[in-house]
C-alpha cells in the first residue's frame, strides 16, 4: 500500500516514515512543524477501521437478499459503537493513538526546549 514490502507491521512504518520528515539535527517535540496526517495510520486505528470495512463489504454482499440478516455494527468486531442514546459512532482507536517511546520523546523534548528557553533568558 505504501510501497514498502519490508515493513511488517504499520507501526514500523509509521516510525520508518517519521524518521524521514524529521531531519536528523532536529529534535521532536510538540512544537515541531510536522504534519502527522502524512503518515500511514497505526495499527491501533486501522483495525477498527477496516472492522467498519469488512461490516459494509458483509452488508454489500447481501444485497441481493429480500430480508437482510441483521449485522449490528455496534457489536464487537463491527468498528461501531452504540451511545447511550443510541447513536451509532465509529471507534477511532482500539490503542494509544501515539507509542510511548514517541510520548517520552516529546515530553523529552520539551523539558529540555523550556530549559534552552530559560538559559536563553538568563543569559
Amino acid at each position: 500500500m505504501y510501497e514498502q514490502n519490508r515493513e511488517s507491521s504499520m507501526d514500523a512504518l509509521r516510525a520508518k516514515f517519521l524518521s524521514k520528515i524529521v531531519v536528523e539535527d532536529e529534535k521532536l517535540t510538540s512544537k515541531s512543524k510536522i504534519d502527522l496526517a502524512r503518515l500511514p495510520p497505526c495499527h491501533s486505528a486501522l483495525k477498527p477501521h477496516l472492522h467498519r470495512l469488512k461490516h459494509h463489504v458483509a452488508l454489500y454482499k447481501l444485497a441481493d437478499e429480500a430480508i437482510l440478516a441483521k449485522l449490528k455494527p455496534y457489536d464487537d468486531g463491527q468498528g461501531w459503537i452504540r451511545t447511550d442514546d443510541g447513536v451509532l459512532e465509529p471507534v477511532w482507536s482500539c490503542g494509544a493513538a501515539l507509542p510511548n517511546s514517541l510520548i517520552n520523546l516529546l515530553y523529552t523534548g520539551d523539558r529540555e526546549e523550556k530549559k534552552e528557553e530559560e538559559e536563553n533568558e538568563d543569559g
